[in-house]
């Protein structure tokens, strides 16, 4: 087993996963879960939350994920010791708990075609965004752009 690893492979340690889950109402999902299957929820989470579009960069080049980060104006390795924000944490093991509960990665919209006579309607089950309402809103102010749905153009 792979253990999720804050800084490595994942933004949070499966011991503070456990102690965020254990503050949440709807986690069973993560309570009946193996071990391994926590650990896998937590790097597949940050995975999916390390490829989003943060502000300002990360604090050392080297780093394998986007957290921590500092600010664009800010030399590297400026500050020194910097940590993951507990809202990207949190952020993380909401994800985590989703993954499991629903067992798929979270996808585009799924369209809904139906024929009504001479006549065909068309919608769309999911919302555009693949993140749960509740994981954007805590990433919301971390992000360049607050929704997905939203297009930045840098030169």
């Amino acid at each position: 087993m792979i253990l999720p690893t804050a800084g490595t492979n994942s933004y949070v340690t499966i011991e503070a996963a456990n102690a965020l889950a254990g503050e949440r109402l709807f986690a069973s999902a993560w309570n009946a879960a193996s071990g391994d299957a926590r650990a896998q929820a937590l790097m597949t989470a940050t995975a999916l939350l390390d490829r989003l579009q943060w502000q300002g960069r990360k604090a050392v080049s080297s780093q394998p994920l986007a957290w921590p980060r500092i600010d664009d104006r800010c030399s590297e390795g400026y500050p020194l010791a910097t940590e993951i924000p507990a809202p990207i944490a949190a952020a993380t093991v909401e994800l985590a708990i989703h993954l499991l509960a629903t067992g798929e990665l979270p996808g585009g919209p799924a369209i809904m075609q139906r024929m009504l006579g001479d006549s065909m309607v068309m919608h769309f089950a999911h919302v555009a965004d693949e993140l749960p309402k509740h994981v954007r809103r805590l990433i919301e102010p971390f992000l360049r752009s607050s929704s997905a749905n939203i297009a930045e153009v840098r030169f």
